[in-house]
Formats: C-alpha cells, structure tokens, sequence
C-alpha cells in the first residue's frame, strides 16, 4: 500500500503545449513546453531538466530559468528565443486560420 494521497488532478490545466528541437553549438535540445495552474513550464528531458516559464515572449526571464536548469548561459538564451519565436509563428498561424 502506498504511504501517499494524490488529493488533485490538474490534468484539465494543462494547455498551449508544444514539442521542438532546438539544435545550438552543436547540442541538441529537445523542448517541451506550454502552460499549467501556476503559469508557464519547460521540459528538457534529453538533458533531465525542467521548471517554470514566463510569458513565451520574456526571452529575459526565460534565460534565467533556463540557465538555472542547464547551466549554458548561450544555451539557455537560444532556447528562450527559439520558444519566443515558435510562441509567435504559432499564435500568427491560429490567427489567419481564424480570419478564413
């Protein structure tokens, strides 16, 4: 018998989640990311890291966070970008669907 109690299912929180590949210095960083109760997250489990987001285009803030989980500043700014950008082409791309 297990000695804990999952007391909340946050499942139908989950939401905007995308899965890219971002290739820098030669490494390749396989990013999960999108929205949950308390706001923005990332995974990088090909480099068994993760935690939060802010907003997608806070490429600042999101270079922090990253950088605390990878520990490659250069990294950590080409992924919050990457993120930024594909945030971006995919919001233009739901909006000109709308406007058909």
């Amino acid at each position: 018998m297990a000695d804990y109690k999952i007391i909340r299912n946050w499942d139908n929180s989950i939401s905007d989640m995308h899965h890219i590949n971002v290739e820098y210095d030669e490494f390749s960083y396989s990013v999960i990311f999108g929205r949950y109760i308390n706001g923005g997250f990332f995974s990088i489990p090909n480099w068994s890291v993760g935690g939060d987001l802010g907003d997608y285009s806070d490429v600042f803030w999101n270079t922090e966070s990253l950088y605390k989980a990878l520990k490659k500043k250069k990294a950590a700014r080409a992924i919050a970008e990457a993120i930024r950008d594909y945030a971006t082409q995919v919001k233009q791309l739901r909006g000109s669907e709308r406007d058909d």
